[in-house]
């Protein structure tokens, strides 16, 4: 079954929406209190209300997304490869992931992965079934 690629672009950009122009912190940054105790000061720690370009908060065992004040923290380094390990965390069960590759200057890394899900997907255009047998972009009912 091919996946179309506008979804998964769609699919990606909600979660990772989050990392865009956002500040990105390890869980141990001896800043992360200081930077919160100045979005509180300032107001800006639930978001402003012309900010209509938000990713959909996430918590994972790698990273945590505060989309209201663009922030993201992390328990891994920003490196490309831990970029690719909190992505495909993101995104496994959503996608099937065979590859990711990240670069950065001239910095590259890539990961390949096990694709072990079994996603039943629509006939008519490749998107994931809900959970009640459904396409939600096309309305299919298994």
């Amino acid at each position: 079954m091919v996946f179309p690629c506008n979804e998964i672009k769609k699919e990606a950009w909600k979660l990772l929406q989050n990392f865009d122009h956002a500040l990105i912190l390890r869980h141990d940054d001896p800043l992360l209190p200081a930077i919160l105790d100045v979005y509180e000061k300032q107001s800006i720690k639930n978001g402003h209300p012309q900010n209509k370009t938000k990713g959909v908060a996430f918590q994972t065992e790698l990273a945590t997304a505060y989309p209201d004040c663009r922030l993201v923290v992390t328990k891994e380094t920003m490196t490309v490869e831990g970029m690719i390990k909190i992505v495909y965390d993101l995104l496994k069960d959503k996608l099937n992931i065979a590859k990711l590759t990240f670069v950065s200057g001239v910095n590259t890394a890539s990961a390949e992965f096990d694709t072990h899900n079994k996603m039943e997907r629509c006939p008519l255009c490749g998107i994931a079934l809900n959970e009640n047998g459904a396409c939600p972009k096309c309305g299919y009912k298994k």
